[in-house]
């Protein structure tokens, strides 16, 4: 028996999709764009701009979508590896960020999250974790409370 608390799938597929599309449209306009832009007298350096702009068509398109396209799906794999992944049961508590998972097993004084951040406190009030978490909120509530985990929801007066 276990929760995981995740990006809704539409998310995580969105992500996949309109990141590259989105970096595919920016490179559409970007030759221009740098032909704009070396035409503004007061723009120092130019030069990048003026490589951009002398690139012939129709490949200086091409190129600027190509560009656009993997600069998009890289966007998309970082957001991707630094997406946190809550999993709860009733005897553990796993972290999966970045690659790595991390297991908590110790009694907790307190679950929350403090802005976006999701916190993990000992019995003894020593802070076990503090992870970046883009979730939602009533969902990882949710969660922690039907393992019976402490959850809080501010964060606790400091001792």
């Amino acid at each position: 028996m276990e929760t995981i608390v995740d990006e809704p799938q539409w998310l995580r597929t969105a992500s996949w999709l309109g990141c590259p599309l989105a970096g595919a449209a920016i490179g559409w306009f970007l030759q221009s764009i740098a032909d704009w832009v070396v035409s503004l007298s007061w723009v120092p350096f130019k030069g990048p701009f003026q490589l951009v702009s002398d690139i012939p068509h129709p490949w200086g398109v091409v190129a600027g979508i190509g560009a656009g396209l993997v600069l998009g799906l890289l966007f998309a794999a970082v957001w991707a590896h630094e997406r946190l992944v809550v999993k709860v049961t009733p005897t553990r508590i796993t972290l999966t960020t970045k690659g790595r998972s991390r297991a908590y097993e110790a009694k907790l004084e307190a679950v929350f999250l403090d802005g976006k951040e999701l916190v993990l406190l000992a019995a003894d009030g020593r802070e076990l974790v503090r992870e970046k978490a883009d979730v939602d909120r009533q969902a990882v509530a949710k969660a922690f409370r039907e393992y019976g985990y402490p959850w809080q929801d501010e964060p606790p007066a400091v001792k």
